[in-house]
């Protein structure tokens, strides 16, 4: 008998640059069994993400107009004015509060007109190949606009798989949610917050990321990072990686490095992570200077984007995760759990889901430099807690995060909302 034929996912992420929403799917097609599921991607030109390619699936790349300004300086076809009117525009907005609804609204209908329609339109043919069963659309309603009118259109159930706390507009709640047939939150603080704006909303899930903890094998300590760096072994390691945008709080680790000096005048620390917009290099180059200030110009290595995440997490003492404001899943902190690295995570969002203080890792307030150097200092003081920590923290990720766990709950959504459509 012959088996049935492959049910066809058409996956769209419209991101400009790389991130752990792209990591994280990556994860879930590498996952998937191909004799059952067929995938295809959708990605932004802009994108350098390749992993999808590598893995051999089929990827098309589209234009995507709202990013364009994020086309680097000089490049050919980049504006060089438009951010900052953008940034006067809002500026004049907060200060004028009668007419910011007005404005909002009229915003809306330009992005629409814009952005969102032509990028449907340039989705309808690859829909027309491909002929998906069910469309996964990687981020928040809003984000993922064109994907489900293009959806719509071709008549194919869609899923918004959403990552970030960015919420429906009345236009999204009027013309968007009745074209959804489920969602997938990556956390519960996540779907708290939407589900709070949708008013009737259709399936969902609660399904959190995967981390493939195969990539994470590295015995610890590993050397390499030390040797690269020119480090002695009894020099401690700490690490923060993450884009550097203000929210991540990569200010507050430069800050928490300064005080923690005073106890332990040997320690190092890192900083991973890229600048990929204007406004992310100014505050990187902001960062710099106050590392500069506090005196941790020999203290504090600034290794950008980096490929070899697992090696460095294998020869780092402790992951500092620091972000200023909830975060929507915190994906860094289970790579720190599966490498077997101790972590000091903030208390806000699906970060505080993740991390049980004292038991898996330690929790401080976001924004507390002060708190954060204590933390550091008290792993420092206390190897025997590091690796407790260490230990229970990788424990808890093959208990919840695997990848096989992840692509379980999410192709049985999939079943479902196929039979719900039906």
């Amino acid at each position: 008998m012959r088996s049935p034929p492959p049910f066809r996912v058409l996956y769209m992420d419209f991101a400009p640059a790389a991130g752990g929403s792209l990591v994280s799917l990556a994860s879930l097609l590498r996952g998937l069994d191909w004799d059952q599921w067929q995938p295809h991607v959708v990605l932004s030109e802009q994108n350098p993400f390749d992993e999808f390619e590598r893995m051999g699936v089929r990827v098309h790349r589209v234009p995507t107009p709202q990013w364009a300004h994020l086309i680097p300086s000089g490049a050919p076809g980049s504006p060089s004015r438009r951010p900052q009117a953008a940034s006067r525009v809002r500026d004049w907005v907060r200060k004028s509060p009668p007419l910011a609804p007005l404005i909002a609204l009229l915003g809306s209908w330009r992005g629409w007109r814009r952005h969102t329609l032509p990028l449907a339109q340039a989705l309808a043919p690859i829909l027309a190949a491909y002929r998906p069963h069910l469309v996964h659309l990687n981020d928040a309603l809003p984000l993922v606009r064109a994907g489900v009118l293009a959806a719509q259109r071709a008549g194919v159930p869609v899923v918004v798989h959403t990552r970030s706390f960015v919420f429906p507009t009345f236009w999204d709640q009027r013309r968007l949610l009745p074209r959804v047939q489920g969602f997938i939150f990556i956390s519960q603080a996540i779907a708290r917050a939407h589900l709070s704006h949708i008013p009737h909303p259709p399936l969902f899930r609660v399904i959190p990321n995967p981390v493939d903890t195969n990539l994470f094998q590295y015995p610890r300590p590993h050397p390499g990072l030390r040797r690269e760096l020119g480090l002695p072994a009894e020099a401690p390691l700490v690490g923060f990686i993450g884009r550097l945008v203000p929210w991540k709080g990569a200010h507050i680790f430069v800050e928490a490095l300064a005080r923690l000096r005073a106890w332990h005048p040997q320690v190092r620390g890192v900083v991973v992570g890229s600048a990929d917009t204007p406004q992310a290099r100014a505050y990187a180059q902001e960062l710099r200077a106050r590392s500069q200030a506090l005196g941790l110009a020999s203290h504090l290595f600034w290794l950008g984007r980096r490929q070899d995440t697992p090696r460095i997490l294998a020869g780092l003492d402790i992951l500092a995760h620091c972000s200023v404001e909830p975060e929507p899943f915190g994906r860094v902190i289970i790579e720190g759990m599966a490498a077997g690295v101790p972590v000091v995570a903030s208390k806000a969002g699906g970060a505080a889901e993740i991390i049980q203080h004292g038991e898996n890792g330690l929790l401080t307030p976001p924004g507390d430099a002060d708190a954060l150097a204590r933390a550091l200092h008290t792993l420092l003081n206390d190897p025997e807690l590091r690796a407790r920590l260490a230990a229970q923290g990788r424990h808890t990720v093959q208990e919840r995060y695997t990848v096989e766990a992840h692509v379980t709950s999410v192709t049985r959504f999939y079943g479902e909302i196929w039979e719900e459509r039906k």
